[in-house]
């Protein structure tokens, strides 16, 4: 049973349009593209929109951490979909589980490994459908949701997740199907789907027709209720866990409004401000790294 199937769909949030900044450098170039053709081939351009949109990026692995796929203790490949991924685990001792985001790698979570192994701890990651070592080309949130949903249920109970960027909603989606973890840490989660959209279509500077165009097309897609399945502010109020939300005071991918939003939304959750270290040095910067692992031992 895949996870669109468990969920429970509400009415639909009608998004509204929103002035879209240009985007710049090659992301530009695209997007101008993108608008040209909208002008002469509409339908065309829609599903070129579309396409970019479920296409994730496979970047290459960080060379610092490559060395950690010979050293993990186990291995696995889980089914999820049509598609088969692979799941690392280094440690033995209690679950944490690392869940990436659009266009990374379970690899990405690499500076955690060697503290929380010494912890006495279990880190498991894996590389969602289309994204790092897993097969396929195309994805979309439901599948990462349940690619959540199954390395938890394979590798739980869970004493905590790390959640990177849009992997933050999909785990969320997950949890409330019924993944659960005593603690949750969230690194620049967006607020909703509705914003994943629109800063996609800010990047590349694509017209308000168009990315009305794409939202339409996830509606028919997943139905209109697709809005609410990924928004904090439907899903968090129903999460259970000790949340702790770190927010970066340059990020420029998610703007800090939108973590910002999530942590007043979830029950019981603290917030870690930091300026400087954007949206992916989150991933290995000793103050995130350090303050998960203090959380973890009981120090704070």
């Amino acid at each position: 049973m895949t996870v669109q199937s468990r969920i429970n769909t509400r009415t639909a949030i009608r998004v509204t349009d929103r002035v879209v900044t240009p985007a710049n450098g090659k992301a530009a170039l695209l997007g101008k593209g993108m608008n040209l053709l909208h002008r002469a081939l509409p339908t065309l351009a829609g599903n070129a929109v579309e396409h970019l949109f479920f296409t994730p990026r496979r970047l290459p692995a960080p060379g610092r951490y490559e060395s950690l796929y010979d050293q993990a203790e186990g291995y696995t490949q889980l089914r999820v979909g049509r598609q088969t991924i692979p799941v690392y685990s280094w440690g033995f001792g209690p679950t944490v589980l690392m869940v990436h985001g659009w266009s990374g790698a379970g690899i990405q979570f690499g500076a955690f490994v060697g503290l929380l192994v010494k912890a006495g701890y279990r880190v498991v990651a894996f590389d969602a459908p289309a994204h790092g070592r897993a097969q396929g080309l195309r994805t979309d949130l439901f599948e990462m949701s349940e690619a959540v949903y199954r390395v938890a249920h394979s590798f739980g109970p869970l004493k905590a997740v790390v959640a990177h960027s849009i992997g933050g909603l999909a785990l969320a989606r997950a949890m409330v199907d019924g993944v659960q973890a005593e603690h949750v840490f969230l690194l620049a989660p967006p607020r909703n789907l509705e914003s994943v959209v629109e800063g996609f279509g800010r990047t590349l500077g694509l017209s308000p027709e168009l990315i009305a165009g794409q939202r339409a097309r996830m509606e028919q897609r997943f139905g209109a209720s697709v809005w609410q399945q990924f928004s904090f502010d439907t899903l968090a109020p129903e999460l259970s866990g000790r949340a702790l939300i770190f927010v970066d005071r340059d990020d420029q991918q998610i703007p800090v409004g939108e973590s910002e939003t999530v942590f007043g939304k979830w029950p019981n959750a603290q917030i870690f401000r930091t300026q400087g270290l954007g949206h992916y040095r989150l991933l290995w910067h000793p103050q995130v790294v350090e303050r998960v692992y203090d959380r973890l031992s009981g120090v704070e």
